[in-house]
């Protein structure tokens, strides 16, 4: 309610549509058409050139790198030996324990490296036919005169047993015994080689190996076969003939005890004095 002494406010409506009367209306913005171009312009300006399509080249196909490198004859002049996979397999005949002269010079192909009497060999399976095939590395008749193809093979050939058909006494030995049979399956069905090994490294090989762990024998023989005539580098190894009983003779117990021998160093001095004495004796009886 208001009072009687007072004004009543205005009515809303009139006010709104007095203010919207006020405000001044919106000015419409004008937009110009474009220019028309020169007719100098257009006169200068040369027409687009027609699309030609360019050819693409052709590509040839790249063939991804051998991963493997074939060995074969001809490479670095390999000669094959009369000895198959199945008659001799090189991871099941060379480092398992008969002998630990032998170095694993490559991985592929295969490659086992050694001194085989005054011959520095190589030993792997070509690829085409899985023959046994060698390579000579010391061939040079000025600095090995001792050593050529001929005589590395015939010493290899003794070396390996190549003469022994290891393939038909596998499959007796298969058919006789059961357990036999089982071990060999499971090793590719043959290859273990027994080696024909020179005595006096034979002999030395197993007076390092006596309650002895690989490793350890392995360093132990290194060291001997380091007093032998040294034949040449391959794959980073340092390889030497097998010393002679006359060289070992001289090497003192102190040296082997230095090289890590322990007790073994006595024993091989004694071994030395006595195949000496044998020796000797031997040479003087047939005189």
């Amino acid at each position: 309610r208001f009072s009687p002494t007072m004004r009543p406010p205005p009515p809303l409506l009139p006010r709104i549509a007095a203010s919207a009367s006020a405000t001044p209306p919106r000015r419409q913005r004008t937009v110009r058409p474009p220019m028309p171009p020169s007719p100098a312009l257009l006169s200068s300006t040369p027409p687009p050139a027609a699309f030609v399509e360019t050819p693409k080249p052709e590509t040839t196909q790249q063939h991804p790198p051998t991963a493997r490198r074939r060995l074969t004859l001809a490479d670095e002049e390999w000669h094959p030996l009369p000895l198959s996979l199945a008659e001799l397999s090189l991871p099941l005949t060379l480092p398992t324990g008969q002998t630990f002269l032998w170095r694993r010079t490559s991985l592929s192909p295969l490659r086992f490296t050694a001194a085989v009497g005054p011959h520095l060999v190589s030993l792997s399976h070509l690829p085409d036919d899985d023959r046994l095939a060698f390579l000579l590395h010391n061939d040079d008749p000025a600095s090995s005169p001792s050593s050529s193809v001929a005589a590395a093979r015939a010493a290899l050939c003794d070396y390996l047993n190549a003469a022994v058909p290891l393939a038909d006494l596998w499959v007796q030995f298969t058919a006789a015994d059961a357990r036999f049979a089982e071990v060999a399956a499971r090793l590719g069905g043959g290859g273990a080689r027994v080696l024909r090994q020179d005595p006096v490294e034979c002999l030395f090989q197993f007076l390092c190996s006596s309650n002895n762990n690989i490793a350890r024998i392995e360093k132990m023989v290194w060291t001997l076969a380091g007093y032998g005539e040294r034949l040449g580098e391959v794959g980073g190894f340092v390889f030497h003939r097998f010393p002679t009983v006359e060289r070992l003779a001289r090497v003192s117990e102190q040296e082997l005890r230095e090289a890590g021998f322990g007790y073994r160093s006595v024993s091989s001095c004694l071994v030395c004095v006595y195949l000496l004495s044998y020796i000797r004796s031997t040479i003087y009886a047939a005189l």
